[in-house]
Formats: C-alpha cells, structure tokens, sequence
C-alpha cells in the first residue's frame, strides 16, 4: 500500500474518482494499474481510458454480461448505445417491436446491477458499463465501422454514409448532425443496411437543421430496410420515401422538418405504428391513408403550412390521444369525423388562420381535456362543443371573427 499522494497526484486522483463513479471494483482495478506510475503517466492513462476503455476493467465488467442470453445481450447493447436516458415506456415500445421480450430483458439486466430505472421512470446505466456494451460493438470490427451492428460516433457514421462503406451487418444507426455543415451520403449505403432496424438522425439543438447542417443524397434512395422499427430523419431531403419502402415494423416515424411532400401514395400496413411526428414539413400537402394504423397514439402535424386537407381514415384511430394541426396555415376545414375519436386527449388547432368553421361534435367525448382554437378565423363555436364532457382548457385567445358562444 502508498503513501497518501502528494499534490501533484490530487487532481489525477480526482479524475480516477469521476471516471470511476462510484463503482468499486472499477477504482480497484484502476488503482493496482496506476500504482507506481509517474503523474505523466497518470494523465496518459486517463486520456486513453476516455477514448479506448481499460480492459481489465472492461473484462470484470463483462462477466454480468456474459451469463446473459441472446435476446438479453441484445437489450443491453441497445441500451448502452442508444437508449440510456431515455423514458422506460418508449424504450419498451421500441425493443418490443423489435420482438425483444422488453419487459423480462429489463426485469433480468436491473437484477444483474447493468441497468437502473430511475424516480422519473428513465432507463439509466453506469459510464462504464456503458462504456463496456459499445466497446462490445466496437470489437466486432475495429478497423471497420461499416462492420459493425450498431454505429453512433458522428465520425464512424459519416465516413460509413459518405464512403459508401456499409454492409448488412448494420443494424442501427443514431447520428446527431448538429456539428456538422454539410454532409453527403450515398443511397447505396442504405440497400446494403438491409437489417437496418433503427436510423435516428437527428439535430441536439432542436431547431431547423437546415441552419446547422445542409444534407445531400448522392444518388436515388430507392431503398429503405423493411426491418426498421425507428425511423427518425430530422430534415430528410427528398420529396418522399421510396416507392417500395414496406413501414409495417414502424413503431416510430419521425421525419419533421423534412423537404417531404408526401410520405408514399396509397395504403400501407402501419400495424405496430405508434408514433408519427411530420411537424415543420413545409411542403407536405397531403397525409396517406392511415386506415392500416389501428395503434397510433400520437401525431403532430405542426407547422406543416402546405396541407390542405386531413385524411378522413383518420376518423379510425381509435387509440390516437394527440393530434396537433398547429399553424397548418392552409388548412380550411376539418371534419366532424376527423376530430371525433372518443380516445383523443388534446386537440391543437391553434394558428389554423384559415379555419373558418369548428365542426358539429356527433359523440360524446369523454377524454378530450385540451381544446385549443387560438389564432383561428373561427366564427362561431355549435352546441355540440358540450359534448366534450371531459373538457379543462379550451384556449380562444386571438380569434378575432369568434362572434357566437354556446350557451
């Protein structure tokens, strides 16, 4: 055993402490590593471990990992790599679809200490736990990123989509562009990613990508895997999806701010979608079908100032709890059946400065809590508004034309 260190050593000492977090066996096994080592060495060390893990913590580390099964270690990689932080019931919805078992694989990682779930319900794990699962990843080909299952370096994925490096053993992709200028990505790196189940590109900043990070398609996007569960392309640049693209393992479709004009023409099988959020698409003008939906929950069509209509199949959304139309500025009417879903909690027509009418409601709506028709051309509200039983906020601020209010 050492002396105490002296002063030079305090602040390294410090810095062991932090990466360690806490974890004793981890400032075990980095104490007998720097014991007798020079402070310049202390400072080699920790500025490798940041980038390269230490393997002989990454080696005790992984035993829990290892009496895992297939199914489990799959979980637990997704974790590391994308999903820590992130809210316990979307990340079920997304393992779930993916066909993980979600709800045993957590039970069994939290009781083996690689997982917690915290007092806000959010799926946290330890750095160097962390550190281990992509360190997992990254051993599956060290020289080759495009080899590998999961990518989330801003540099590994731009050099897979730029030099057309990927191969089918990608399975997912999360890439946040807001650093970056411009970057261009080839289309055939997207036929090879054929087992692609997850693709979240995405901006930290959120705000319009199109201020931070101009992208480009070298080619024509003629395919998209059929495997993907998340799709989530902030500022897509083209006119639409590719016409074969099949979404019916899309649990969710998030695409706002996109150059998107339509999604795809026709019907589609959309099972297992949950999730659609199209907000700022300034020039989508129409939404498909979405009859083959029966589970959305949720779909944001803010901002979308081309669309001029609203979809009458989506009168079926028996499950939909939010719809938001919020500065569609087009948009000069809706129907009864469009906004008449007894599931629907809150309903944002706000901005709608087209919106002359509010129409009749023929059921008896329960749920809706939140009503907003601020900033309408809104003259009169019918009777049939107390039909929404359920009603908390109903917001009229700025409707300048509103002349008549029910009794």
């Amino acid at each position: 055993r050492t002396n105490q260190p002296t002063g030079e050593y305090n602040h390294l000492l410090r810095s062991v402490i932090k990466y360690a977090q806490g974890l004793p066996l981890a400032l075990k096994v980095l104490g007998a590593f720097l014991n007798n080592k020079s402070a310049l060495e202390w400072e080699d060390v920790l500025e490798k471990i940041k980038k390269i893990p230490h393997r002989d913590i990454q080696d005790v580390l992984r035993t829990s990992f290892e009496g895992l099964d297939d199914l489990e270690r799959e979980i637990f990689l997704d974790i590391a790599c994308f999903f820590k932080g992130i809210s316990k019931g979307y990340v079920t919805k997304i393992l779930d679809g993916c066909g993980f078992f979600s709800h045993c694989g957590l039970r069994v990682l939290a009781d083996r200490a690689l997982i917690t779930i915290s007092d806000w319900n959010m799926v946290e794990t330890h750095d160097l736990l962390q550190e281990m699962g992509r360190e997992i990843v990254r051993q599956e080909s060290v020289k080759e990123p495009g080899r590998r299952s999961r990518l989330w370096s801003s540099e590994d994925v731009t050099k897979v989509l730029t030099q057309n490096t990927a191969t089918e053993v990608v399975e997912a992709i999360f890439i946040d562009f807001s650093k970056l200028k411009e970057v261009y990505m080839h289309a055939e790196s997207f036929v090879r990613m054929r087992k692609l189940r997850l693709l979240k590109i995405h901006y930290n900043s959120g705000d319009d990508p199109s201020d931070d990070c101009k992208q480009h398609m070298i080619g024509d996007l003629k395919f998209l895997s059929h495997e993907l569960r998340l799709l989530l392309w902030h500022g897509f640049p083209l006119k639409s999806l590719p016409n074969n693209f099949q979404p019916n393992n899309l649990v969710d479709l998030d695409m706002r701010y996109s150059l998107i004009e339509e999604l795809w023409e026709g019907t589609k099988p959309l099972k297992k979608l949950n999730f659609i959020n199209l907000s700022h698409c300034q020039y989508l003008n129409r939404i498909p079908d979405f009859s083959e939906a029966p589970n959305l929950e949720r779909l944001n069509l803010e901002g979308c100032v081309s669309l001029l209509e609203v979809h009458p199949s989506i009168s079926a959304l028996r499950k939909l709890v939010f719809l938001s139309l919020k500065g569609c500025k087009e948009l000069k009417s809706v129907s009864s059946s469009s906004i008449g879903m007894r599931s629907l909690k809150i309903l944002n027509l706000s901005g709608c400065s087209c919106l002359e009418k509010f129409p009749e409601i023929s059921v008896i709506m329960k749920e809706l809590s939140e009503l907003s028709l601020d900033d309408t051309a809104i003259k009169e509200l019918p009777t049939s508004i107390n039909n929404l039983t359920g009603l908390v906020t109903l917001n009229l601020r700025d409707c300048k034309k509103l002349e008549i209010l029910p009794s």
